[in-house]
Order: structure tokens, then sequence, then C-alpha cells
């Protein structure tokens, strides 16, 4: 994963009001705050919780806006399909929340983060992979509606 993804802040800003791209807001659980300084990510942008109970959730940011305290900028290296790189993260997803360093305030342990072996196919099977992968899960959406 070193090779593929960096975790990195937003500029810096001040003087300018923005959207705190916090996690509750990003949940939809919480109308938008605005802050007049902050670390600045662009809409859709992809932001990976760090910090707290559910380190390692990726989520995209629907505006331009500062990135929350407990979140890095997950930049994924250009050569690479976005979505293909995001399913093996949440394929890890439990180990990450599970292997938290820390006592006080869990931490997502980047150094298993980027340890995480990733098979990197040429692109147009990323691809395929992809969208064998959403037809899954199209197919348990049909059928969860069944039950």
């Amino acid at each position: 994963m070193q090779i593929l993804c960096s975790l990195v802040d937003g500029d810096k800003q001040n003087g300018i009001e923005r959207t705190n791209l916090d996690v509750k807001y990003l949940r939809g659980e919480r109308d938008a705050k605005n802050l007049t300084s902050g670390k600045y990510v662009t809409a859709n942008s992809l932001l990976i919780l760090v910090d707290g109970e559910n380190s390692g959730e990726v989520f995209r940011t629907p505006i331009d806006g500062y990135q929350g305290s407990t979140f890095k900028q997950l930049l994924i290296n250009g050569n690479m399909n976005e979505e293909y790189v995001l399913q093996v993260i949440n394929l890890h997803r439990k180990v990450l929340r599970e292997s938290k360093v820390g006592s006080a305030i869990p931490h997502l342990n980047k150094k298993l983060f980027k340890a995480i072996e990733v098979p990197i196919p040429p692109y147009k099977e990323q691809q395929r992979i992809i969208k064998a992968i959403n037809n899954a899960f199209m197919a348990l959406d049909i059928i969860k509606e069944s039950l």
C-alpha cells in the first residue's frame, strides 16, 4: 500500500470561511459547521479516519472544506484504479479497526496500513475486478430486498 497511497494533510489556510468536514457531517449526522481556518481539501477528495473507533473508514468529500481533525487525506497513485484501491482498503478495514495503536485515543496503525500487500494487475483487469465486485453487491442488494 505504501507505494500506492500516501496519507497527507490538506494545505493550511486562514481567513477563508469553509465547511468543517468532520466525521459527523460526512455521515450526514449533523449540519455543516463553518471554520475560518483549517487544512483545505477540495470536493471529491478522499479522507481516511485515522483517529477513533472507526479508523480506516474512507469518505469522499462532497464539497470543498477543511478536513476534520481525525482525518488524513488519502492520495492514490494515478496509475491505479481508485475504486480498486478503495476495495482493497475496505477488505482490510476490520483488521485496521482492530489493530489500532494508542491508549487514550485509538489511532490507525499507519505501519500496518502501509504494509498491506496489494496485488497490482493491469489497469484493465482492475476495472474488470471492480465491475465483478459491483455486480456481486447489486445481486446481494436484490437478495436482501427479497427477504
